[in-house]
């Protein structure tokens, strides 16, 4: 074979291996392309599916601003009684000094976009002091003195409140101003624990004695039915704050003895704050 036709020979080969080998470049190229779009739409599917968090917790405080729609109230009450021909007047003057204020900590769990259930188990410190003035035998008419003979008994009574409000909230709206109001309703139970009493007491001859007889409990436990309306913010942070005001009827007394009576209406305003 002579030279020139050995070079046509060599140039033609390497056009062959040249026109097989840029074809199967540019394939992988072109599917190496196609491969990396994908990888920002999986991302993106997978934040869409993120659960979103649903239980909130925080808490609550609330006030009883009036007191006899509070958790005691003031009370007095007078009675005569006969024994052996012989009067006895009791005059019973009790009076409140139990904290206004109370709270604790509060769930929230959404079922909608406008509906809410919310748990809570919520505090007060009951106090109060009765006064029992006892008098009996024959008072001188013609005289301002009282002459009868008379007891003074002075009780201090202490207690814990435990209530645990199960309300369903309700926004009026799902959008605009109205969405952040809302109606409440459900039941509460409320459990009377820890109570300790003091009796002071000075007899007639002015002798002064005391023990520490715990007063009687009507009710440990009672069930009310509890209404409210109030408002729910939630910022960009997701912290969610709900003034409220509360309204519950209870199905009995705490303690209802005498002047000692635990009113059976409860009005309560509170603000709440959860995350």
């Amino acid at each position: 074979m002579t030279e020139p036709n050995r070079g046509r020979r060599a140039v033609a080969l390497m056009y062959g291996l040249l026109a097989l080998t840029v074809p199967g470049l540019h394939g992988q190229a072109t599917g190496a392309g196609e491969k990396n779009p994908p990888a920002p739409v999986a991302a993106a599917e997978k934040t869409s599916d993120a659960p979103p968090r649903k239980l909130a917790i925080g808490l609550r405080v609330r006030t009883t601003p009036v007191r006899s729609f509070g958790i005691m109230d003031n009370g007095q009450t007078m009675s005569t009684t006969t024994v052996s021909k012989t009067n006895y007047d009791w005059n019973y003057n009790t009076t409140s000094h139990s904290f206004l204020l109370g709270g604790g900590l509060a769930l929230e769990m959404p079922l909608s976009r406008r509906t809410v259930l919310t748990a809570e188990v919520l505090f007060n410190r009951l106090r109060y002091t009765k006064v029992t003035d006892t008098y009996w035998g024959i008072d001188d008419p013609n005289t301002s003195a009282d002459e009868r003979s008379h007891t003074k008994t002075t009780e201090d009574t202490k207690a814990r409140l435990f209530d645990l409000p199960v309300l369903l909230h309700r926004n009026l709206r799902s959008s605009g101003w109205l969405s952040h109001l809302y109606l409440a309703g459900g039941a509460t139970a409320r459990l009377a624990s820890t109570v300790r009493t003091t009796n002071n007491i000075t007899n007639a001859d002015a002798t002064t004695a005391n023990n520490q007889t715990t007063a009687q409990v009507a009710k440990r436990l009672l069930i009310g039915a509890t209404v409210g309306a109030g408002f729910r913010f939630i910022d960009e942070f997701n912290i969610k704050v709900t003034p409220e005001i509360r309204y519950t009827r209870w199905n009995g007394m705490t303690f209802a003895q005498d002047s000692t009576r635990s009113p059976r209406n409860q009005l309560e305003v509170g603000i709440g704050f959860s995350r």
